[in-house]
Parts: C-alpha cells; sequence; structure tokens
C-alpha cells in the first residue's frame, strides 16, 4: 500500500461561506458558522456575514478519494483578521496534536503559551499568553487519511470583533 504525505495550509477570508480546493485525491472544505443559542440549545447558522460580539466556527473537512492512505497531515489556519480565538474551542475527529502560534504562523506549540517576563526587581516570574493573542492554529494528525471517502474534521471557534 503506497502512503503520501500532505501539508494543507487554510487561508479564510470572513465573506466566504465556504472554500474548497483539492491537493491529488485529498480535496478540503472549510465553512464558517455563526454560533447562538435558542431557548437553551446551540445553534449553527451557515454564515457569510458577521458582526461584533458573534461567535463563529470554522469547520475543516478532508476526504480522500484516492486509493492509498495520506500521512504527515499538518492543517494550518491563520486566524481571520477582526476576530479572536477563542481557548479550549478546538477540536478534531482524529488523533492530532493542536498547537497555535502567537508569532503569525512563524513557530507553533502547545498551549498554554507561557513566556517568561523580567519584572522591575529583577525577579521573572511566568506569564500566560491569552489565547486571545494567537494568531494561527495548527493540527498535526498522527492518523493517515483512509483511501476511499476517508475524512479528517477540525474545528475552533473565534469572536468578531
Amino acid at each position: 500500500m503506497r502512503v503520501r504525505s500532505l501539508y494543507i495550509v487554510f487561508s479564510i477570508l470572513l465573506s466566504f461561506a465556504g472554500l474548497a480546493f483539492a491537493q491529488g485525491p485529498v480535496s478540503g472544505q472549510i465553512q464558517a458558522f455563526i454560533v447562538t443559542m435558542e431557548e437553551g440549545k446551540e445553534k449553527k447558522i451557515l454564515s457569510s456575514e458577521t458582526a461584533p460580539g458573534q461567535i463563529m466556527e470554522f469547520q475543516i473537512v478532508f476526504t480522500n478519494s484516492g486509493d492509498s492512505n495520506v500521512r504527515g497531515i499538518k492543517v494550518v489556519d491563520p486566524i481571520p483578521a477582526n476576530t479572536l480565538f477563542i481557548g479550549n474551542s478546538n477540536t478534531a475527529d482524529v488523533s492530532a496534536d493542536f498547537e497555535v502560534s502567537i508569532d503569525g504562523g512563524g513557530t507553533f506549540e502547545l498551549e498554554p503559551v507561557v513566556r517568561t517576563k523580567t519584572l522591575a526587581d529583577g525577579s521573572v516570574e511566568e506569564v500566560v499568553i491569552p489565547p486571545e493573542q494567537y494568531t494561527h492554529v495548527r493540527w498535526v494528525a498522527e492518523e493517515e487519511l483512509q483511501p476511499q471517502g476517508g475524512q479528517h474534521r477540525y474545528s475552533y471557534r473565534v469572536e468578531v470583533k
């Protein structure tokens, strides 16, 4: 059985309700939803426009229509401009490490992001960088994307500024 590696990068524009692309036998789609509460239940509405204060969920799905497993999948997505990442809102339906960037996607690390700060008196303290300062999210899948319609699903939420 042949196995391929794939590195996938998404770029989201808030004006699109969905984006699709193809990389050989692997295709991907991302959809943006507005998350609301109605009668105590969460409701997701496909979105093409947003307003300040709204919560959005981005759902990313990859499908392998080929005949071989695909390994080494890394899904990278910039946090859209004018939004703030909501901590602990990321999901994946496969085993995957979730990492974030605070430097425009230059480097990625596991949460929580911690930095050392030197205080005026010379002492040092650790500071946790809040999720609102994340610039990118990334999943590194541990599982291969199975052939013949196999799928991986990822999602995260942001608040519109």
